[in-house]
């Protein structure tokens, strides 16, 4: 589960819709993007996105991943 994901949308606001219609992407997609059930590795396009639309870098985001995959 990529509670960081969850975290930071609620903070800005967002409903997975909302983000997943600024990714172009559908809202069962992105749930489970955030269920970490798609895109285990986030690509470089879907992470850049998340980044803008979330408010933190690429770099945050790198961050938040290397710690979701250290502790699977």
């Amino acid at each position: 589960m990529r509670d960081y994901l969850v975290r930071l949308r609620s903070e800005k606001g967002l409903s997975q819709q909302d983000v997943a219609d600024k990714l172009g992407i559908t809202r069962q997609y992105y749930q489970m993007i955030e269920a970490g059930e798609r895109q285990k590795h986030l690509d470089l396009s879907l992470a850049g996105g998340l980044a803008v639309l979330l408010g933190v870098t690429i770099m945050d985001i790198e961050h938040f991943e290397a710690q979701l995959n250290s502790t699977t």
